[in-house]
């Protein structure tokens, strides 16, 4: 990159316009091909390729392996830690809450209602939806499975901990989605899975930071969200809040068969116990000695088990 920043001043025309944009947009030119990024730029692939050489390079891969080094330097943990903090810098919590909050209006900004829009109805109407995000990404597919598996059937999350995933790819079909959740320093099994997925037909919906990311170049739909972070780690909560209003909107879409399907859950789960339960609110009730507010705690217990009858008319008396 520095043979790019010290040419910057010397080149016009087609050649200033080519090391302008590579200097501005690196992480979109480390990507492309030759022919994608002089389409790209607006120049022809000539001219991108004479710019390769008069910069010093052997050619054009040259200088996109010089710009990938780059990324890789700046994207390294200890680098984005010092970038967002400088030594001898303050530092605030506020300061992480403001970036966060930077993040989630980037959603607001970025994406399209029509393109939420197809990517709910693409999910809502797939045979089976595939969900793959590892690394810090993989909590946040974890928890989308864990949701949507509520709200509808045929809900995979793919991991490559095991062999599985290989009886996932064998699954995929025109009929499928494949939500992947990528983010910088793009996990290359994400990528990989997202090949697959698009090389069988399987629609694919990438939630990254760029368009020309290396999910975003083989998706269907592109839903973009900012990962910055006051740290060394991406930042969940842009793609959090996201995957929050697709599954909401998904629910909302198929609303009756949504509220059985987690009333259904709901039902099972007061039988198994799987949750808070009376014989703990019993027990908690004996070592604060009872009394009223003991019995608002039982409940509010007896409520969230599936007791509404019992609930309900507690929440009347409340309001009273």
């Amino acid at each position: 990159m520095k043979r790019l920043r010290q040419a910057l001043p010397k080149f016009k025309g087609a050649r200033g316009k080519a090391v302008k944009f590579i200097l501005d947009f690196p992480e979109i030119s480390a990507f492309l091909s030759i022919d994608e990024l002089a389409r790209k730029i607006g120049i022809s692939i000539s001219s991108l390729s004479r710019t390769a050489v008069d910069t010093g390079y052997s050619g054009f891969s040259g200088m996109q392996k010089d710009v990938q080094e780059y990324l890789r330097q700046k994207l390294l943990p200890t680098a984005r830690m010092e970038h967002a903090v400088p030594n001898g810098g303050k530092y605030r919590f506020q300061d992480s809450i403001q970036k966060d909050l930077q993040n989630v209006e980037k959603l607001l900004s970025d994406i399209p209602d029509h393109t939420f829009e197809n990517a709910v109805r693409m999910i809502s109407e797939a045979r089976e939806v595939f969900v793959v995000g590892l690394g810090t990404q993989f909590p946040s597919a974890l928890y989308f499975c864990g949701v949507m598996k509520q709200i509808r059937d045929n809900v995979t999350c793919i991991s490559h901990e095991s062999s599985d995933f290989i009886s996932c790819f064998s699954r995929f079909s025109p009929e499928d989605v494949l939500l992947s959740i990528c983010l910088p320093r793009y996990s290359r099994f994400t990528v990989r899975a997202a090949s697959e997925g698009s090389k069988q037909g399987c629609r694919v919906i990438a939630i990254t930071d760029n368009d020309l990311s290396p999910t975003g170049r083989l998706a269907d739909i592109v839903l973009l969200t900012g990962y910055e972070s006051m740290s060394f780690f991406n930042s969940n909560v842009g793609v959090m809040a996201l995957l929050n209003a697709l599954a909401t909107s998904v629910a909302l879409k198929h609303r009756e068969a949504s509220r059985e399907r987690v009333r259904l859950f709901s039902d099972i789960a007061a039988r198994w116990e799987v949750f808070y339960n009376d014989a703990l609110t019993e027990e908690i009730g004996k070592a604060s000695g009872g009394g009223e507010q003991f019995e608002a705690r039982k409940q509010v217990a007896e409520y969230s088990r599936g007791g509404e009858e019992s609930g309900k008319s507690w929440l009347k008396e409340e309001a009273r």
